[in-house]
């Protein structure tokens, strides 16, 4: 094995890193990309940021504008985005579902790597407005070179808007951005990145030339659930509407967006907040080094641990393997049917104490392993050790799980 342990990450002051987190420590937490997990000092944030809200509500909704002009300024400068440009939204997919509603015509183009609840949206949205669809297949091998030229061939003049995941959820793959937002345009087609993972897992993300970006702010960048941003640039901010109509709806991007009467923005202010905390007492360079360090180590780790049981190869070739997420293949006998990963997942969890992901694309599920800074090599380690043979025992035992 050619990737090594990692020391545990500690903060600036010496502290282990994972007692920062509140996490239950009788579970081995190897999914981090599904919901996230907060600090305890952000979750504090927001707790006593309600606490003020009750105090005095009429003060707070009143006077929280500038409050979160600020956040969004710190959001802004972490994620790369001019802050002019850049708008809260509750979650990604109000991000893209304001999106969609909009630059959804003609035809569009979209990934068989897209997150499922977007490529449903998309079908949808294509229905309603007439226009058609059209998916690519991007092999999960393939490079940024291979995969570019995959979804660029598919752009043609009716081609309206090309909608790309920028790290993608079932595949744990990035996509080359750059290279298709140049190509799209070139053919006058707009893009929208579902960039929902990207936050935090990547160095200012939102640095492109798309016509929206849509980012998650509870994922990799441990905010509150409740937190995402929306980037557009001149062109869509002009034509996208807010998620939700209120009182700003008349108002130019991005007020138009953040100004919804009663909407909650503590999870905006605190998420801000805790990314500002989390690179004083840390550092997200740090973090980030952590987990790609992290994640090769597992990746091998475990394919070699099942290999050694079942004789087989586990590891998974992925073009543009995420940096913070990996993909192992699972025994034969083992979520045969795609359908079955989410009940795989459950039995892990509830009988093996580890949360995890098994991700399907392709007819084919998948164990999707994710660290993130409180992830130690203790914990992978632990699963090849415990985890594997159960896995492997299972998938002889019975025909499907």
């Amino acid at each position: 094995m050619s990737a090594v342990a990692t020391a545990p990450l500690v903060t600036r002051r010496g502290e282990p890193v994972a007692s920062l987190w509140p996490l239950d420590p009788t579970v081995v937490h190897l999914n981090h990309g599904s919901f996230g997990a907060a600090p305890r000092e952000t979750v504090a944030s927001r707790a006593r940021l309600l606490d003020e809200v009750e105090a005095n509500p009429l003060r707070w909704h009143l006077g929280v504008g500038p409050r979160r002009e600020a956040a969004r300024r710190t959001v802004a400068s972490f994620v790369g985005a001019p802050a002019e440009r850049l708008a809260f939204v509750p979650t990604a997919s109000a991000g893209t579902t304001a999106v969609l509603r909009e630059l959804v015509v003609g035809e569009v183009v979209v990934t068989d790597h897209a997150y499922g609840a977007l490529a449903k949206h998309v079908v949808l949205q294509a229905r309603r407005a007439g226009a058609q669809v059209t998916t690519v297949h991007v092999p999960l091998a393939a490079d940024a070179s291979i995969t570019s030229a995959a979804i660029l061939e598919a752009v043609g003049p009716r081609t309206r808007l090309v909608v790309l995941d920028q790290v993608t959820s079932a595949t744990a793959r990035a996509m080359p951005v750059e290279e298709v937002v140049a190509g799209a345009h070139a053919h006058g087609a707009a893009v929208l990145v579902d960039a929902a993972h990207a936050p935090g897992m990547l160095v200012e993300p939102a640095a492109t030339q798309a016509d929206a970006w849509i980012g998650n702010l509870h994922k990799w960048a441990c905010g509150v659930r409740g937190a995402a941003v929306a980037v557009l640039g001149d062109e869509a901010a002009g034509r996208v509407r807010p998620p939700i109509e209120s009182w700003a709806g008349d108002e130019p991007y991005p007020a138009s967006f953040e100004e919804q009467g009663t909407a909650d923005a503590t999870a905006y202010l605190a998420s801000a907040a805790g990314i500002e905390w989390i690179e004083e007492r840390i550092g997200w360079d740090r973090i980030r080094a952590h987990q790609a360090a992290l994640v090769d180590y597992g990746r091998e780790l475990v394919a070699e641990a099942f290999g050694a049981l079942t004789g087989e190869d586990h590891a998974v070739r992925v073009g543009m393997p995420s940096p913070a997420m990996a993909l192992v293949a699972l025994p034969r006998g083992l979520a045969r049917r795609p359908e079955n990963a989410a009940r795989l997942r459950q039995r892990i969890a509830d009988e093996l104490g580890f949360e995890t992901q098994i991700a399907s694309w392709g007819g084919e599920a998948r164990l999707r392993l994710s660290a993130h800074a409180y992830t130690v090599a203790a914990d992978l380690e632990r699963f090849a050790e415990s985890a594997v043979p159960e896995l492997v025992r299972w998938g002889r035992s019975m025909a499907d799980v």
